[in-house]
């Protein structure tokens, strides 16, 4: 066994407090920092994290960041010993030399920072001395907390300029970008609703859910498929669909869940399914979100190899009704979190590493960026960190999608509460707003479309009106009156994608 043990600041912010069981250790020579499993124990102002490893890692904690609100935040490499670590200061140390690392990573291709950036940067350092010499606890802490604030500040600047210097020259070299920019539906439009749509879109992305189209075995209801289809087909749309399986509770047919004790059975049957949508809609419908949260959500209680072989049928499957096809994982909680517990084991970035080497053709990896909700959602990170996420999956060497959701409101949602999702109320410095959506989803959306490799930027879904999978998080509200996101998302597609239509 191997522990690390921090102080704690006294008194403790009691949003951090919330927050501490939240803490994991990712080890050393894991190039995706994904968290192992963890215990964590609060004890005489210390908190200490227990692993079966011994050896050196990162810890990783959520933690409240003026103006930002609650951020996961990260060490830099630390081994165990005896002496507590100070754990204000360790975060400090973290994150400015992330700032520090990915500024020079990024100037080194070119990027062009500012003489005020770098002064902020080196007296952001000179502070961080003073913390960690400071012979007070209290003034330490205090020091350190101010250097955090800092460094995240200088990583939201320094995000925000790689996004648009990145921006500007994709489109000196490429003129208006080629990604697919999509919002998901479950329903088409209604005609005031298409033309907003394709205002601020450049594609249609049509969500299948399976329990609504085959509700009895071999009985299909293709209504609202076929009219989504054939709206977004009208309006010259490029379409995908899916996810067409998703093991989220909710999504899977009672019927088809009763088979969860018989592998071979459950994964005739969602072949079967899979392969009776492809079949319709093939000469429509060229990509395909074939699966989604294989990697983490499992409503049926299966293990990690069985969820990796039900993928890999389903891929196999997919691929013999039409190799032509592009056919796409979705990879939930990207960064991991769920491998802070016991019961799973793949991470994120193997279980699509995995299908690869097992010779299944992705074509591409969707990540799903949804912050602030649970149990689907991953704890909010920034800007930098979400570029990182991107640069480590692009080790894959395969096209990526990003698909991102945030509520607007943590009002219940009836649309959505028989998927078992629910805003993380310690993850929010306020309540979640119009407002905080339309800042967040433009900014993330904007990383996503600077990045080379991202090929779709996808927001989780259209209106609150239909189901849903994350509560209030639509671009509509269920009355059908656009949010603020709308606008900053249409925006978007006019400066960097094609002119409105």
């Amino acid at each position: 066994m191997g522990s690390m043990s921090f102080l704690l600041p006294n008194p403790l912010p009691g949003t951090a407090a919330a927050m501490l069981g939240e803490a994991c250790v990712a080890s050393v020579g894991y190039h995706d920092l994904t968290p192992g499993p963890t215990t964590v124990e609060i004890t005489d102002g210390r908190l200490v994290l227990t692993r079966k490893q011994n050896e050196s890692g990162y810890l990783f904690v959520p933690w409240p960041v003026e103006p930002f609100g609650t951020l996961v935040v990260g060490t830099t490499t630390l081994r165990e010993r005896d002496e507590p670590y100070r754990l204000l200061v360790e975060l400090a140390r973290g994150k400015l030399n992330q700032v520090r690392t990915q500024t020079a990573e990024w100037q080194s291709i070119g990027l062009r920072t500012t003489p005020e950036f770098e002064r902020a940067i080196a007296e952001a350092s000179r502070q961080f001395g003073r913390a960690v010499l400071a012979p007070i606890a209290a003034e330490s802490d205090s020091m350190a907390t101010r250097v955090l604030e800092q460094a995240h500040s200088l990583a939201d600047q320094l995000a925000r300029e790689y996004t648009a210097q990145m921006l500007t020259t994709r489109h000196k070299d490429e003129g208006p970008l080629d990604t697919w920019f999509a919002a998901r539906c479950l329903r088409a439009p209604r005609r005031a609703a298409i033309e907003e749509y394709t205002r601020a879109f450049t594609a249609g992305s049509v969500c299948s859910r399976w329990r609504d189209i085959e509700r009895n075995e071999s009985q299909y209801d293709w209504a609202e498929p076929d009219a989504a289809v054939a709206a977004a087909c009208a309006a010259g749309l490029p379409v995908t669909i899916g996810p067409v399986i998703d093991l989220t509770s909710g999504m899977i047919p009672a019927w088809a869940a009763g088979w969860a004790a018989d592998l071979p059975t459950l994964a005739a049957c969602m072949c079967d399914f899979l392969e009776t949508a492809i079949n319709r809609y093939k000469s429509d419908v060229r990509r395909w979100v074939v699966c989604a949260g294989f990697n983490h959500t499992d409503s049926l209680g299966l293990v990690d190899d069985d969820r990796l072989r039900l993928a890999f049928r389903l891929f196999e499957a997919a691929a013999q009704v039409d190799s032509g096809l592009e056919l796409i994982l979705s990879v939930a909680q990207p960064w991991g979190e769920y491998l802070a517990t016991e019961d799973q084991t793949i991470s994120p970035l193997t279980f699509p590493d995995d299908l690869i080497r097992a010779g299944v053709r992705l074509s591409a990896v969707e990540l799903e960026v949804r912050a602030g909700v649970r149990p689907r959602g991953s704890l909010p990170r920034d800007l930098l960190d979400t570029a990182r996420l991107l640069d480590v999956f692009g080790m894959l060497g395969l096209p990526l999608e990003v698909v991102l959701s945030l509520p607007s409101s943590d009002e219940p949602d009836h649309e959505a509460a028989e998927f078992g999702q629910s805003v993380w109320q310690p993850a929010w410095r306020a309540r979640p707003s119009p407002e905080g959506q339309a800042e967040w989803g433009a900014s993330f959306a904007a990383l996503a479309l600077c990045w080379p490799q991202v090929r779709t930027v996808t927001w989780d879904h259209w209106t609150d009106a239909e189901p849903h999978l994350i509560p209030n998080s639509g671009l509509l509200d269920a009355t059908g009156r656009a949010k603020p996101l709308l606008a900053r998302l249409r925006a978007l597609r006019s400066a960097h994608l094609e002119p409105e239509r």
